[in-house]
């Protein structure tokens, strides 16, 4: 579950870093290959050490979520406001939260990158640009089959972050888009 201002899944915001680590080592039974500690948990995949950033007094002011799909063959639901937010394609995601929330950052979802909701500190990025124009361009029509399923990929997000209060306040210099 994506809460923001408090959390994604068993990590919040305000944790110490003993406490992050300490969450890690509890979800050690989610580690791939039977449990191999050189193996990295789902967990561990999902979120990278170095997706938190902490602020002064050592406490998580960021954490970021990595779409599951990008990393193998497990699904594991990451879920915001009931919508899977790394099956729902990132065009058809900003358009429905757009309905509700002001946003800022890019303004087209059908080319944008990256996209937050200021009022949430809620956060979606994605590497590529998919949709079903480039679909249809002969570029693309060109490409192996291998690497055309590796591009629609970009139909989602590839990330979501949360921030503590605050931490999105940079990107209210980019272009505000208000309710649809």
């Amino acid at each position: 579950m994506i809460k923001p201002l408090i959390g994604i899944g068993l990590f919040r915001l305000g944790m110490s870093r003993e406490e992050v680590e300490q969450t890690f080592q509890n979800l050690d039974h989610w580690r791939s290959d039977g449990g191999s500690p050189v193996n990295p948990s789902y967990i561990e995949m999902l979120f990278m050490r170095e997706h938190f950033e902490y602020d002064s007094n050592g406490r998580v002011k960021f954490i970021q979520l990595m779409n599951p799909h990008y990393l193998g063959q497990f699904c594991i639901p990451c879920l915001f406001q009931g919508v899977d937010v790394f099956k729902t394609k990132a065009e058809d995601l900003i358009y429905t939260l757009r309905k509700e929330y002001p946003m800022v950052g890019d303004v087209d979802p059908r080319t944008g990158f990256s996209f937050a909701i200021q009022e949430l500190q809620l956060s979606f990025w994605r590497e590529g640009i998919m949709n079903d124009e480039i679909m249809k361009d002969p570029l693309f029509l060109e490409m192996s089959e291998e690497n055309q399923e590796l591009e629609k990929r970009y139909f989602y997000f590839t990330t979501v972050s949360i921030g503590a209060p605050g931490y999105f306040d940079f990107m209210a210099d980019d272009l505000v888009d208000t309710h649809g």
